[in-house]
């Protein structure tokens, strides 16, 4: 495999800063009966490739989930990658569900994956796909005194070299979100501002912020193309990450929770650096 050193150095990936958020949102006052739900979700299925890839890569995905049972919790994390290359076809999917019920409870899912391939483009020869993102996040709680969180990340970015240059970021776009239930950290972005001009999207958004029930519904249909005018090949990489959280609380020790958080809150940094050792093989 052609080496791409540290592609995610300068990239912004943006669940991996969404996830310290959950440290300033679990911790919640007084104990009461509480029943929450949380759930964070997203599925990409890339196909119509121009070309196939010379070398495709699974990104070993990553879920954790646990609980602590003060009350009745569960907490589930699935993800799975696959990117075929004769005929060339991608799809991944990252899903964290966690509930809770009762009057003490803290519940936690993490869950990421991604797909790599890598091309060969000769002068002159457009390079193109097409893809669909679903992401949604939902969250709901019965009381002031409960705790959902659930937040998510899709990110396509497309990288260019010639011969053993550096690789440069030619485009990207991300789908990300944030659901705080309650409080006020609530947002969703879409690619409204892609980098570069080359990706063409259609949009299906509906959310809903500031109740006790909150929820994020998207998808996007879109296209990518790019034509090299170079007289060298050029080795594009695709590269198509994503993760999601998913997080229930009703009243528990702070340093009980803080202990948790510091495990699980490892699951994208050792995710991201799983992505760097893969691309340095």
């Amino acid at each position: 495999m052609m080496k791409f050193p540290n592609i995610l150095t300068n990239i912004n990936i943006s669940i991996f800063k969404i996830a310290p958020i959950l440290i300033g949102t679990v911790l919640v006052s007084s104990p009461s009966l509480a029943a929450s739900f949380a759930s964070s979700e997203s599925k990409v299925t890339i196909d119509n490739f121009s070309k196939n890839p010379y070398e495709v890569v699974e990104v070993e995905s990553t879920a954790e989930s646990f609980s602590i049972n003060g009350g009745e919790t569960n907490a589930s994390a699935l993800a799975e990658a696959n990117f075929v290359s004769v005929p060339a076809n991608a799809y991944n999917l990252s899903k964290s569900v966690v509930e809770g019920t009762g009057n003490s409870f803290f519940a936690l899912a993490e869950s990421a994956s991604a797909v790599l391939g890598i091309f060969s483009i000769l002068p002159g020869e457009t390079f193109s796909f097409d893809f669909e993102v679903e992401f949604d996040l939902k969250t709901s709680i019965d009381s002031l005194n409960e705790s959902a969180n659930a937040g998510g990340d899709v990110s396509f970015f497309i990288l260019g070299s010639i011969g053993e240059d550096t690789p440069i970021l030619l485009d990207s776009f991300t789908v990300s979100g944030n659901l705080e239930t309650a409080g006020d950290n609530d947002f969703f972005d879409f690619p409204q501002n892609i980098d570069g001009n080359n990706f063409t999207i259609i949009d299906d958004v509906d959310f809903s912020f500031g109740s006790l029930e909150e929820y994020v519904s998207a998808s996007f249909d879109g296209s990518y193309q790019i034509t090299f005018d170079s007289n060298q090949i050029i080795n594009i990489l695709l590269l198509e990450v994503k993760a999601n959280y998913a997080q229930v609380s009703a009243p528990e020790p702070s340093t009980t929770i803080a202990f948790l958080l510091f495990g699980a809150l490892g699951v994208c940094t050792r995710f991201k650096s799983r992505i760097n050792r893969t691309l340095l093989r």
